[in-house]
């Protein structure tokens, strides 16, 4: 079955990315560092809240055999608009709290407000979550790139206007609503609640682990930035956060574009070993070579982007780029055990995995206490996004849905290019062209490394591009041919 809006959905997912990059960099333009710190403080409160109440309730209606039942629907809708009301009454209740967590009594006010938006949010209608399982992604294409933009100017023109961090929670309103509106309109079925005994036990066993897990993955993912706002303080978060931001957006359209292609056809996979098999070595190949590309593509673009971006005030050194480019291009890849495990319902998997990134706290705190600087927390939380792609590898293995070996080569190649990627941005920045020049050679010699064992992938990838260009020229030939 051919996927309806697949290009549309890939547009969308960029669209999300880039107006969430622009957004920031206007924020930065527009506020200066010290504003910009405080609005990276709400945004991370306002991910920790989302993290720790996921349920996994959208993907729950793709994969779940029973998630086109109406009764079910209805069910998780009544879990949707319960989250939101309580996001934000306890966003009212803990905002005094949050604020000395933050050192910054001045964001209590705010941290209240920030709760209108998931309250908002609740209210989206799933019937665009659903259609997926039928391979039509066009709705929620169209819905994110009208709530995108609409998040974009709703937070550009309140900062233009206030020139606060409080720009920030306007514009995450202007999101919600319109994520709203566009989901009931493209929506087929009628919004509604409904209560079930079966559909709330089957909803709970797939929720319960993701739910426990969800502080797991803000700490994960956002953990790094919170110990920079706790132990480093507002602005040096707003300086950290414009660096690590220009890579977060464009991998997560990415992330979200794989994640969406892959998890429907994984999940229809289930019940034929060798189909699954096929699939996830396809899933694996692409977002290995995609995650080396990103790293490779920043540590190279990002020291050069950076102040033409946000400003002089924003250049860093090559290593730092580095760093956080092989972070960030970790996260991508760890995308791809994850989408295998919510495929197959195994969402045990998906916590063990992230309680294996909370090793990257520890490490991280070790490494500054010795080496205090930004480099060091950063090399704490690679160290815990390896392990823990390593872990969700080893429990795929143990249920029969991948192969340990091949994928262990895998995770190895990346890991062979980080290292030459850091290398190579340690020489730069410290001034050692011979070694500089050794760590470029490296880096080559590692890329090939990779490419050569996946290269049936990249032959694929060539075929597919070839075709499409291929139909696109035969069109323009129908369309400039006399009838």
């Amino acid at each position: 079955m051919t996927p309806r809006g697949r290009k549309a959905y890939f547009a969308a997912s960029l669209t999300s990315q880039a107006a969430a990059l622009l957004r920031y960099v206007m924020l930065a333009r527009l506020l200066g560092p010290l504003e910009l710190g405080f609005a990276a403080m709400l945004m991370l409160t306002s991910q920790f809240f989302e993290s720790i109440s996921d349920t996994g309730s959208d993907r729950f209606l793709i994969q779940d055999p029973d998630g086109d039942s109406p009764v079910m629907q209805g069910f998780v809708h009544l879990v949707m608009a319960a989250r939101g009301l309580l996001i934000a009454v306890a966003l009212m209740a803990l905002a005094a709290p949050l604020a000395g967590v933050y050192k910054s009594s001045n964001l209590i006010t705010a941290l209240m407000v920030l709760g209108v938006a998931p309250l908002i949010g609740g209210f989206m209608h799933l019937d665009i979550r659903r259609l997926q399982r039928h391979g039509d992604f066009w709705p929620e294409s169209v819905m994110s790139i009208v709530a995108e933009t609409a998040g974009l100017l709703g937070t550009v023109g309140s900062a233009w206007i206030v020139r606060d961090h409080t720009a920030v929670i306007y514009g995450q309103i202007a999101r919600a609503l319109s994520m709203v509106l566009v989901s009931h309109v493209m929506a087929e079925r009628p919004y509604h609640w409904a209560y079930g005994r079966i559909e709330r036990l089957r909803f709970s066993r797939f929720a319960a682990p993701l739910f426990l897990n969800g502080i797991l993955l803000f700490a994960g993912s956002q953990g790094d930035r919170l110990i920079v706002a706790n132990r480093v303080g507002a602005a040096a978060l707003g300086h950290y956060s414009a660096v690590l931001l220009l890579i977060y957006y464009p991998s997560s359209a990415l992330m979200r574009f794989i994640n969406g292609m892959h998890l429907p056809l994984i999940a229809r996979s289930r019940g034929d070993p060798a189909r699954l098999d096929e699939q996830a070595q396809r899933l694996a190949g692409r977002t290995l070579m995609l995650a080396i590309a990103m790293a490779a593509g920043f540590t190279l673009v990002g020291p050069m982007a950076t102040p033409l971006l946000y400003g002089r005030r924003f250049t860093q050194g090559a290593l730092i780029f580095a760093m956080l480019a092989c972070v960030q291009s970790a996260r991508f890849l760890r995308q791809w055990p994850t989408t295998v495990a919510v495929a197959l319902g195994r969402s045990t998997i998906v916590m063990s995995n992230n309680l294996a990134r909370m090793l990257a706290f520890p490490a991280a705190l070790i490494a500054n206490f010795y080496f205090p600087s930004l480099v060091s927390i950063v090399a704490g939380f690679l160290v815990g996004e390896i392990v823990a792609i390593l872990v969700a590898l080893a429990l795929l293995a143990r249920a029969s849905a991948v192969r340990f070996r091949p994928e262990l080569r895998r995770v190895r190649d990346y890991v062979l290019v980080s290292a030459a990627l850091i290398g190579a941005g340690w020489s730069a920045e410290y001034g050692r062209p011979l070694w500089t020049s050794l760590g470029v050679a490296t880096v080559a010699a590692t890329l090939a490394l990779a490419s050569w064992h996946e290269r049936n992938v990249i032959g694929a990838a060539w075929r597919a591009g070839r075709r499409e260009i291929s139909r696109y020229a035969a069109r323009g030939r129908r369309v400039s041919s006399p009838s």
